[in-house]
């Protein structure tokens, strides 16, 4: 009896100790998320990753570099030029209240979302609504005939089809996307590649965030696409900010750099006055505010994990696609920034095969 008592005392001792390791191990291997998030839906993170760094900062650079076609940067900006920066500093704020800058919350999106999300939608209902926008009903069926989806060798040539085809996951995938691209056209001028490579990477940076949001399971994939898209959009309404401070000063030749610094210095709070003016939820506000303030991405809430990578792979394969960066040093970075490997893999493969996609 005292030997059989003693073996059970043991197995209990070893049982503790054995779970105790296990909680131990656990513990090193995942970042400690925010408090809102339970531990099993977050991706760990790096504890020390700063929110950029020197490989950070120059593949952004490059990335200007590409949109601005320029080879080289000055920052010494001085006399007219500095007046222009000074006025788009004074400017910026004020620019949200007037409508040829700040983009207003398309009228169509809310309705949609609700439609998206209401289990009780038809099929008809969604094609009632997407036919009121061309341009969405346009890229609806683009995307239904894309090999991705297609289940035929017959072509989708109607919206209800179309539809049918994507399901509400291809549709929601969609949505923001395809509504919010009027919005990036400029008319010709000066920098003339500019919308073009900032709609593309917008696209790139949305797939990036809603594909971390999928792949985590942390955050809603739709809003992280959504919020995905502000920072190129912020980009865009500073660039048409400055080209009308330079048409002030009409002797005055652009300088890309003047240009680039307003949108290094104004770009993510001008995306989180858009989230703001757009009523968007508490929840997405404070993620972008996140980016704002520079938070490292382990103390960033996982909707702010969802931006922050999304725009790391937007901006990366942007030049993995001009063969300005290997698809390899995209994965070691993100990985460098706290990402596991295999997720950082899918999210860069969701940006390419965005970009991929629609050159098809």
């Amino acid at each position: 009896m005292l030997v059989g008592g003693a073996a059970g005392v043991a197995l209990i001792a070893y049982r503790r100790r054995q779970q105790r390791s296990s909680d131990e191990q656990s513990s090193v291997a995942d970042t400690p998320a925010a408090p809102a998030e339970p531990a099993a839906a977050s991706e760990p993170t790096v504890d020390d990753a700063p929110y950029s760094t020197e490989a950070i900062q120059a593949a952004q650079d490059e990335c200007y570099k590409i949109a601005f076609g320029i080879k080289t940067f000055d920052y010494q900006i001085l006399g007219e030029h500095a007046a222009v920066l000074e006025r788009v500093r004074e400017s910026a704020a004020q620019a949200i209240h007037q409508r040829d800058y700040f983009p207003r919350r398309p009228m169509l999106l809310p309705r949609l979302l609700q439609a998206l999300n209401d289990t009780d939608s038809t099929r008809r209902t969604l094609v009632n609504l997407i036919v009121e926008d061309p341009a969405l009903a346009g890229s609806v069926l683009q995307r239904a005939n894309n090999v991705f989806y297609r289940t035929s060798r017959e072509p989708v040539d109607s919206l209800d089809r179309a539809v049918q085809t994507l399901g509400i996951d291809g549709l929601r995938g969609l949505m923001a996307v395809a509504i919010l691209q009027p919005v990036f056209r400029l008319p010709r001028g000066y920098f003339d590649s500019f919308a073009d490579i900032t709609w593309e990477q917008a696209q790139r940076c949305a797939a990036g965030s809603e594909a971390y949001a999928s792949a985590t399971r942390s955050a809603d994939p739709f809003i992280a696409q959504l919020l995905g898209l502000l920072g190129s959009l912020a980009r865009i309404v500073l660039f048409r900010l400055t080209v009308d401070m330079y048409r002030e000063k009409p002797n005055v030749l652009p300088r890309a750099e003047v240009f680039i610094r307003s949108m290094q210095v104004h770009g993510p709070d001008l995306a989180c006055k858009i989230a703001q003016s757009w009523e968007l939820s508490d929840l997405a506000i404070t993620a972008i505010r996140e980016q704002v303030d520079r938070f490292p991405p382990g103390q960033m809430g996982p909707l702010g994990r969802s931006i922050y990578f999304g725009e790391l792979a937007g901006m990366l394969t942007v030049l993995a696609a001009r063969n300005a960066y290997s698809w390899d040093d995209a994965e070691t970075l993100l990985t460098g920034q706290g990402l596991k490997r295999r997720t950082a893999h899918a999210i860069c493969h969701a940006a390419a095969e965005l970009g991929a996609s629609n050159s098809r």
